[in-house]
């Protein structure tokens, strides 16, 4: 009998269930050694092994080990002078193949585009990694201090983020009881401030389609749609505070984000009925 064919098959029941299901054990070494790449995700070009073991929570001598074996493969380079490590040219190829790879990414982009040129505004495509957001693609039209250093690859908080706050209201039962209680147990003291925002936006979710926040000087707002591999993307908008306040925020730009939301759908379902993903 076929394998994939029986009752226990754990591919039959990550296709129909379209979630990624495997029964077989995970490779400990290799999600260690994840980690630390992850490490670097923060923004910091440069770090020692002490730095390491800190972010990860790993020993001293596994992250030796780790770090030892990633600058063999080339996912990191030793610099002689810190005594740290950086990553390897290797993982900015990755990161091209990554958009090569999601061809229904580029059909955003026009759209996209369209709306930030012609409103001066931010627009920002996201996906959720761990307890942030990443940009995926970014325009960034509205005027402000952080203009430049926002591009794709950059996170954000998803605690204090509209599009983080977007992605956690997508989720619903234990996955987003699970998602909050790591965001707790993050934010440390933070957390009532935050949950209080949270709170906030899931109840603005729930009735208007739409959440809203403030942060890093920029009024934004987000929600989130479903794209053709079965991922769930932020969409969010954003203005200098010097611009706009939070109410003529949401009355000029919340119908702006739900049209673009409808057209990136219509474009990625019309990819998808095409037979483009086969």
């Amino acid at each position: 009998m076929d394998k994939e064919n029986t009752p226990f098959s754990t591919r039959r029941l990550t296709r129909e269930s379209g979630a990624f299901t495997r029964t077989s054990g995970r490779a400990q070494s290799l999600e260690r050694g994840l980690g630390l790449l992850r490490a670097f995700a923060a923004g910091a070009p440069i770090l020692t092994n002490a730095q390491l073991a800190e972010r990860t929570n790993l020993p001293r001598s596994t992250v030796s080990r780790l770090t030892h074996s990633l600058v063999m493969s080339g996912f990191l380079e030793y610099e002689r002078g810190s005594e740290g490590y950086r990553l390897g040219p290797v993982v900015l190829a990755l990161a091209r193949t990554f958009h090569v790879g999601r061809s229904e990414l580029n059909l955003a982009l026009p759209l996209m585009r369209q709306v930030a040129t012609g409103l001066r505004v931010n627009v920002a495509l996201s996906i959720a990694d761990d307890l942030s957001m990443i940009y995926l693609d970014t325009f960034r039209e509205s005027r402000g201090p952080l203009r430049r250093e926002i591009a794709a690859g950059k996170r954000l908080s998803m605690a204090t983020s509209s599009a983080g706050h977007s992605y956690i209201g997508s989720l619903r039962g234990p996955p987003q009881r699970d998602l909050l209680a790591r965001l707790a147990k993050a934010s440390g003291q933070k957390w009532p401030e935050h949950q209080a925002a949270i709170k906030k936006s899931l109840t603005m979710l729930a009735r208007y389609g739409y959440c809203h926040s403030t942060s890093l000087g920029l009024e934004g707002i987000a929600c989130t749609l479903v794209g053709p591999d079965g991922i769930t993307y932020a969409v969010s908008l954003s203005v200098s505070t010097g611009d706009l306040d939070g109410g003529k925020m949401v009355s000029h730009f919340v119908p702006v984000l739900h049209k673009l939301v409808a057209d990136i759908q219509a474009v990625w379902s019309e990819y998808e009925q095409s037979g483009a993903r086969n």
